[in-house]
């Protein structure tokens, strides 16, 4: 059957768009996408998947999630919390050794660790000290504790080792509840929580609840788990401005949130299946992820592990929400209700002009991305 000429010039239009983002912007090395909405799916790539062999990005390519993964983290514990095996609204002290969360948040000489739940960290309302952002910046702008990752690219962190870090060098911010501060410390303590609960790896809980049932074969944790035996997909690598990200091996510091690497395809599925409210026994458990909450940016909110945009006030009237996740290395897993559309993909360099959060900005591939999906 012949395909429609308005499929195939969107098609075209769609691989122009990624030819753009690598030959106008030189730090982004490839760029690939996936779009899927009624009777239309479109993959395509442009660029490199590295810079040291010159090989081409291919669509089916793996990439380095970031914080993506946050929404699969947030995932699991509504999962867990459906099983009985975790309330979302009690301490974490119930489920993690004081001597982890004592003196982590201190506000006014009150220490309050134990008390801090899981809704709170999944929601950046913990007040806890952002590991990744926080601390006064080096002259050139990096954080204390990236700086501490590029010293020695070759360690392997283990999330307590971070939880200790961010103790010893950051302060909390508020009390639990008391405003909003993203925060990849709180999905570090998350991570704990769910090993704590499963008694498994934190990656093995993924597999088990999350990628397996939705045959998501080529998503794993990076330094943490062998990739699957039976994948096809040549992981892609991703760099800040000139540097090599995805070669250090310290980036494990991230972990829950931030350390999967996974494909377009597989996102989508995700994506697709959170969309239609196929993930959850209890339909309040995606209520939950979805109780957005203000940021201090205009047209942006946040609610369990989930990104939430108003394209109205962000410029874009007549186009309604996006919502899912996005990455710092212009990594970005969208679902627009306007379109039924799930948008998936990665520029794989955090330097990439974006677009909607001055904070954390999103690829500016998006919103291109949106006109051309645009219904009539």
């Amino acid at each position: 059957m012949a395909i429609p000429l308005q499929a195939i010039e969107k098609e075209e239009a769609f691989q122009r768009l990624l030819y753009r983002s690598v030959t106008l912007q030189k730090a982004v090395p490839g760029a690939l996408l996936r779009v899927e909405s009624p009777g239309f799916t479109w993959a395509g790539a442009a660029g490199l998947r590295d810079r040291v062999s010159g090989a081409p990005l291919r669509p089916g390519d793996a990439f380095h999630a970031a914080s993506i993964t946050k929404m699969f983290t947030a995932t699991l514990c509504l999962l867990l919390a459906e099983e009985g095996a975790l309330d979302l609204d009690r301490g974490i002290g119930a489920y993690l050794p004081n001597a982890l969360l004592s003196g982590l948040h201190v506000v006014r000489g009150l220490d309050r660790g134990r008390f801090v739940t899981l809704r709170q960290l999944l929601g950046h309302t913990s007040g806890l000290a952002d590991c990744f952002g926080d601390g006064k910046p080096l002259e050139d702008g990096r954080s204390p504790f990236m700086a501490e990752l590029m010293e020695d690219p070759e360690r392997l962190w283990q999330p307590p080792e971070v939880i200790d870090w961010t103790r010893e060098h950051l302060t909390a911010h508020f009390a639990p509840a008391g405003g909003w501060h993203y925060c990849d410390t709180g999905f570090v303590l998350a991570g704990l929580v769910i090993e704590a609960v499963t008694g498994m790896p934190l990656h093995q809980a993924y597999r088990d609840r999350i990628f397996r049932p939705l045959r998501m074969n080529e998503t794993y944790m990076l330094f943490r788990e062998a990739p699957p035996s039976f994948t096809a997909a040549v992981v892609s690598q991703p760099y800040v401005g000139a540097l090599h990200y995805g070669g250090m091996r310290s980036i494990s510091a991230d972990w829950a949130g931030g350390g999967l690497v996974t494909t377009a395809a597989d996102l989508a599925r995700f994506l697709r299946a959170f969309a239609e409210d196929r993930i959850f026994r209890d339909p309040r458990s995606r209520q939950h992820m979805m109780a957005w909450r203000a940021t201090g940016e205009r047209g942006v909110s946040y609610g369990l592990g989930m990104r939430h945009f108003n394209l109205e006030d962000l410029g874009a009237p007549g186009f309604g929400e996006l919502w899912g996740h996005t990455g710092f290395l212009k990594s970005f897993m969208l679902y627009w209700p306007a379109a039924d559309a799930v948008i998936c993909g990665t520029e794989n360099q955090s330097d990439a002009a974006g677009v909607f959060s001055l904070q954390r900005p999103a690829s500016s591939l998006v919103p291109a991305i949106l006109r051309l999906l645009a219904p009539g």
